[in-house]
Formats: C-alpha cells, sequence, structure tokens
C-alpha cells in the first residue's frame, strides 16, 4: 500500500491513527496475508459470510415489504434475514473493531493516553446479536435470551457478552429446560413457513400447542345402551348386564387414560426436537462469540496487524504484524 492510499483516520480530536474505519473489509480483502490463525479463522468463518449477506439483493414488494433472503441449516432451520440489518450489525461491529485497535495502537504509540480517548464499551448488546442472528444460525435462542429465558440464562448471556471478562463456562452452558415450553420459543416455532418469517422449521406443525398437564382428568363417561338380552323379564338388568355395563365403563376409562399417554408421548416426543434445535444454535452461538472474544483480545494485544500490508521483518525473520513480511506484491 502507498504512503497515499495509506488510510489515516481521527479516533479523536488529537490523534490519528493508521486503520481503515472498516476494519473487518479492510481484512477481509487482505485475508490471505493474515498469519494469525484465530483472526484468520473469524474473517473466514464471520466476516466473509456476513457481507455477503449484506451484499444481497431483494425482492421489493408493495407497501414498502420485502422478501427476506434465507438460508437453511443442516437441521432443517430455515432463516430469513434483511441485507440492510446485516449490514447495520456490521458497521456496529466495526466501530468496535475500529475502537479496540485504535486505543491499543495509542496506548502503544503514546507516552501519556489522552484524556478524550474513547472509552471501551466491550460488553455485547443481545440487540446486536438478535439483528445477525437470522444470518449466523441463533434466531430462535437469542430471542428466548432476550425475552423470557430464566435469570441463570440471562446471567450466562450477559457474561458471554462481556468480550473482555473472564469466562470460564462458555461451552458449558446449556439453557434451562424451562426453554421446552417457554412461550416465545413456541411462537417461533409455530410460525408457518411464509418468506416474511425471520424463522420456521418444517418439523413443527402451524397449530403447535404447549405439553399436556401431567395431572390427569378422566373424561365423562356416557350412558351405557344395554341389550335386550341384559335385562329379565321384568325389566331388571341381570347378571350379564351389569357385567357389560362394568365392561363399557372400565372400556372407557382406560380408553381415555391409553389416549392421554398416547397424546402426551407424541407431544414429549414433538418437543424433544426443540432440544435438538437449541443445541445446533447454542453450539453456533458459543463459536462465534469464542472466535469473537479471541480475536479482539489478540488484535487488543497487536493492532498493528492492519496498519499495512506488509511489515519490515525482524531479524529472526518474523513479520512485525499479522501479515507475511517476505510476500510481494
Amino acid at each position: 500500500m502507498s504512503t497515499q492510499e495509506k488510510p489515516s483516520t481521527n479516533l479523536t480530536t488529537r490523534q490519528r491513527v493508521p486503520f481503515e474505519k472498516e476494519v473487518l473489509k479492510f481484512l477481509l480483502h487482505h485475508e490471505a496475508r493474515i498469519v494469525n490463525p484465530v483472526v484468520r479463522d473469524f474473517v473466514r468463518r464471520y466476516a466473509k459470510w456476513l457481507y455477503e449477506c449484506a451484499s444481497q439483493d431483494v425482492t421489493i414488494v408493495p407497501g414498502g415489504g420485502i422478501t427476506l433472503v434465507r438460508w437453511m441449516s443442516s437441521e432443517g432451520s430455515s432463516y430469513g434475514f434483511n441485507p440492510a440489518n446485516i449490514d447495520y450489525g456490521l458497521q456496529k461491529l466495526n466501530r468496535l473493531f475500529f475502537t479496540v485497535m485504535g486505543n491499543a495502537y495509542i496506548r502503544q504509540n503514546q507516552h501519556s493516553v489522552p484524556e478524550d480517548l474513547p472509552s471501551l464499551n466491550t460488553q455485547l448488546s443481545l440487540e446486536l446479536l438478535k439483528g445477525l442472528s437470522p444470518g449466523l444460525g441463533f434466531f430462535v435462542l437469542v430471542t428466548y435470551l432476550e425475552t423470557d429465558a430464566s435469570n441463570q440464562d440471562k446471567s450466562w448471556a450477559n457474561r458471554a457478552c462481556d468480550l473482555f471478562g473472564e469466562f470460564r463456562d462458555l461451552e458449558t452452558w446449556r439453557p434451562a429446560r424451562d426453554i421446552e415450553t417457554s412461550s416465545s420459543v413456541l411462537r417461533v416455532l409455530a410460525s408457518a413457513q411464509s418468506p416474511d418469517d425471520p424463522y420456521y422449521n418444517s418439523v413443527f406443525p402451524k397449530d403447535i400447542r404447549a405439553p399436556e398437564p401431567q395431572k390427569y382428568i378422566p373424561g365423562q363417561i356416557p350412558d351405557v345402551s344395554l341389550p335386550k338380552d341384559c335385562k329379565d323379564s321384568s325389566g331388571y338388568i341381570n347378571s350379564y348386564g351389569r357385567g357389560y355395563q362394568q365392561g363399557y365403563q372400565q372400556g372407557y376409562q382406560q380408553g381415555h387414560h391409553a389416549g392421554y399417554q398416547h397424546c402426551v408421548n407424541d407431544t414429549d416426543r414433538r418437543f424433544s426436537k426443540v432440544v435438538f434445535i437449541i443445541e445446533c444454535e447454542r453450539m453456533r452461538l458459543v463459536n462465534f462469540l469464542r472466535s469473537l472474544r479471541q480475536t479482539l483480545d489478540i488484535l487488543n494485544d497487536d493492532p498493528l496487524m492492519v496498519e499495512d500490508e506488509v511489515q519490515v521483518a525482524t531479524p529472526d525473520g518474523k513479520p512485525t504484524n499479522g501479515y507475511r513480511s517476505n510476500e510481494k506484491k
């Protein structure tokens, strides 16, 4: 990169930093030169995909609506996103990267830290995650976390989004069992297979409902109509008739309970698929947060990774930043 082309952007009123504000796009354009495997992995897996999502065209429909761009996950979940929303999320991510790297650059290259140096907001918002979730495949889980999640699950989300905080249970966390009956989760999973919905899954019927209560309530048994041979000549019920009545009642009782158990078992099997879908989304969310946290941590220590395409090699032949110093343009 020539001196004339080298970016120089104001971070504060007095300091200039050699980073483009759209850091992720710069990293993406020069991804082949990045030697740090963590940063390269984030750029290849997430930055590239998000920019591809943001660049998609949409079909405008009357009334100002659009047809969402869709993709399908391995477990059969269909996610629909508005490219403009993904682009907005990318702007937020770029601002985060730029601030982290700019602060680190000034901190390492100035004898005194300026008073007007922007403070680091290292708490990733659920709003930003929700905006990116249709593109990254954890829409159902983030919907749960921002609505009716348990206190324990909300606490996990807050700690996971503290990007520079110590976090030991990032990968071992599992949502509370009541996520299976969460009203917000069930509403999302009950979505019709419409191009306007950000999520749907063909596993779940449109009229999905919560599991039946575990306390069985017997159904009302109708009066039995006895055949003629169940009564004697005087019109009284004989022993055969009494046996007929008893068998009739027992058949209804057993039939009601068997039907109830069948319904509960069928519902349990249906809702066990909620756990499967949530687990798939949990893995995608955890992978994204882990990669983001690690990447920012590295860039906070080595902000010169994006100062220039090529840096002068150190005496032992290693580059001074994250690019290969021996590569030629």
